[in-house]
């Protein structure tokens, strides 16, 4: 996908003296797969389109550079006419004319290449580079959603049977990284710095290994939307039902009308947020919040049942000490929960 060529050539610059057809196939590998050819990649993203976690992929544009050295396509000094353009000279190719590495993007959904270049110098380094828009698959980890951060993942590897031909490079291009402009900037995300690696990999039973060139880029989320537009209102809407602890043991009717109808409002609430969380299989923070939300209000609606039956069975006095010491363990008991429950998934 990436650099999948096939490999024809295109005369040279003008610079170069006219010379007799090359007996040399340039499709075929530069040294017909005796040693690998060290390839060096480089990645610079220019658009983020976006992150989607319910679908575990996200989508980007950029530039994809390819560099390595072709030795066949090595220039000698009495073949240069112009000695002054020597050190500039360039031939451009197309992907049909020369040998290219085989390499995909071995975590891609879809990928486009909208415009490319293949050109060579007088030393024989030919550079590749592409503009492309793709859509990749990627593993997020959101137990500790909404104060998380992510990795994405360009994962690059040799298509099978040109796994022995190339090897990546341990380090990337200069033209690695991230634009500043603002069509990498996404309003849900903090985009941090590009990363590099190449290793070799084992894949499945099916499969051999493999090198692979790994590009990682940290990702952290924007958690203030969740803060003030979920957190805050759920808090309030759990810690209402503290106001019955004030209310006489005998109305039993108030008393179970405010936590009931809080309970059924974070209900309506969680409902209606729905479409912005993510849906995966396990808990998360979130999660785990809005659980011990909803277990403090139904506790409560116990409480309220238990000390009603106490006072209907002559024991007034004990069900309003339990029902007084309320008060500060309700509110305090949420705390230390969702306290633990933020060491649990924050740290």
């Amino acid at each position: 996908m990436f650099l999948i060529m096939a490999p024809i050539s295109i005369p040279a610059s003008s610079a170069v003296k006219t010379a007799p057809k090359p007996s040399v196939d340039l499709r075929k590998h530069p040294t017909g797969g005796k040693t690998p050819i060290e390839v060096s990649l480089g990645l610079y993203i220019t658009n983020f389109v976006a992150i989607d976690e319910s679908r575990e992929s996200f989508e980007v544009g950029g530039y994809l550079t390819g560099r390595w050295q072709d030795p066949r396509l090595v220039l000698p000094p009495g073949q240069i006419a112009d000695k002054a353009t020597a050190q500039t000279l360039t031939r451009t190719f197309r992907l049909e004319d020369l040998w290219t590495p085989a390499i995909e993007a071995a975590n891609s959904i879809s990928h486009k290449t909208t415009q490319y270049s293949l050109i060579a110098d007088r030393d024989g380094f030919v550079t590749y580079i592409e503009r492309f828009d793709t859509v990749l698959s990627n593993d997020y980890d959101l137990k500790r959603f909404p104060f998380d951060t992510q990795v994405l993942q360009f994962e690059v590897q040799p298509f099978l049977s040109t796994a022995s031909e190339i090897r990546f490079a341990p380090q990337p291009l200069q033209s690695t990284g991230v634009s500043p402009e603002q069509h990498t900037q996404l309003a849900a995300w903090e985009i941090n710095d590009l990363r590099y690696t190449a290793e070799k990999v084992a894949r499945d039973r099916f499969l051999p290994p493999t090198q692979e060139a790994v590009f990682q880029l940290a990702v952290k989320r924007r958690s203030g939307f969740y803060l003030w537009k979920i957190f805050v209102p759920l808090a309030m809407m759990t810690l209402v039902p503290v106001v019955v602890f004030w209310i006489d043991v005998e109305q039993f009717d108030w008393l179970l009308k405010v936590p009931m109808t809080m309970l059924l409002s974070m209900v309506a609430f969680e409902f209606t947020i729905t479409r912005d969380l993510p849906r995966v299989g396990y808990v998360t923070f979130l999660d785990a919040v809005f659980l011990a939300s909803f277990a403090l209000c139904f506790l409560c609606i116990f409480e309220i049942t238990a000390v009603y039956l106490m006072q209907k069975r002559g024991m007034r006095s004990t069900a309003e000490k339990v029902h007084s010491n309320g008060k500060w363990i309700y509110p305090v008991t949420y705390l230390g929960v969702i306290l633990l429950l933020a060491a649990t998934f924050l740290t």
